[in-house]
């Protein structure tokens, strides 16, 4: 079997409370008040606190720019942006990708970023990525649950491998392998 990736960067993905939505720039207030300008949010994040909504625009101004899956979470009820989620790294020679992501404070716990997370892994699943990797602080046990809950394994940990502002932390890894790419026992794709 040949292996390919459709690369379908623009792909709009709704779930049944959430519109993943390619980035525009008036997502920029929302994304600023939600979670671009709240510590929490960003504490275990490798990005700062954004200044004014100025910043913000310019920042998805690159994502709208680059090629890459990268998404705006939006709250299907109310049209309020209010999370993002997109590939962080991806190995298209290997079929692999990382998953980044980050969710407004007022919706953590109720399922959203799981659900969000769900859409996102079957979505590149279709694109024919093979292997999809998260990591999180283990400081940020909660991630690890979305992850869990999105049908993930836990891998290792790897020792100080994430550095946000002047500290290293510890990253537990997850991956979920495509259940629709068989391997043979030599791990050959059939």
């Amino acid at each position: 079997m040949k292996m390919n990736l459709k690369e379908n960067y623009r792909q709009m993905l709704v779930t049944d409370r959430l519109i993943l939505t390619p980035w525009q720039t008036e997502f920029a207030q929302g994304m600023f008040d939600n979670w671009a300008t709240d510590k929490e949010v960003n504490k275990f994040l490798s990005w700062e606190l954004h200044k004014n909504v100025e910043e913000t625009k310019q920042i998805i101004y690159m994502w709208i720019n680059e090629l890459n899956y990268n998404w705006c979470i939006v709250d299907k009820q109310t049209g309020e942006p209010i999370g993002s989620i997109n590939t962080v790294k991806r190995n298209p020679r290997d079929f692999s990708c990382e998953i980044g992501y980050c969710l407004s404070r007022k919706y953590w716990n109720k399922g959203y970023m799981t659900e969000a997370l769900k859409a996102v892994i079957d979505f590149l699943f279709s694109e024919g990525y093979f292997r999809i990797e998260l990591k999180h602080a283990i400081e940020n046990p909660a991630s690890g649950r979305v992850m869990q809950k999105a049908g993930m394994t836990f891998e290792a940990t790897l020792k100080n491998c994430c550095y946000v502002r002047g500290k290293f932390y510890d990253c537990n890894m997850y991956y979920i392998f495509n259940p629709n790419i068989k391997l043979n026992k030599n791990n050959e794709v059939v």
